[in-house]
């Protein structure tokens, strides 16, 4: 069973989501950076678990997907709203960190499919 150290997973996301703002909110990055931190905050608890589980092979990617995707509407964006964003770009925005956190999570896991 490979070990995962969850904190270089976090950093992983938190610099991808920097990224993510900078590339497709940057008029409104300090709003999408705070949204995003928030939502990984959020999902902190369930990803290391998920995370773990992959690894040991307990789920899949694809229930990996499933589980993550299964939160999004659960997940409150304040900060983009607030900013005046459309909902249509901010339901954009929480797709792009949900691939983002799917992605880079089966990623750092060894022959995942």
């Amino acid at each position: 069973m490979p070990q995962i150290n969850f904190n270089n997973v976090l950093t992983q996301l938190e610099s991808g989501l920097t990224n993510l703002a900078k590339n497709t909110l940057s008029d409104y990055l300090t709003a999408a950076e705070a949204d995003g931190k928030k939502m990984l905050t959020s999902l902190t608890t369930d990803l290391q678990n998920w995370t773990n589980e992959l690894a040991n092979g307990d789920i899949t990617a694809s229930n990996l997907v499933y589980l993550i995707t299964a939160k999004k509407d659960l997940i409150i964006i304040d900060a983009l709203k607030q900013a005046g964003l459309a909902e249509i770009k901010i339901d954009q925005f929480k797709n792009s960190v949900i691939q983002l956190i799917t992605s880079t999570i089966i990623g750092l896991i060894p022959k995942v499919s």
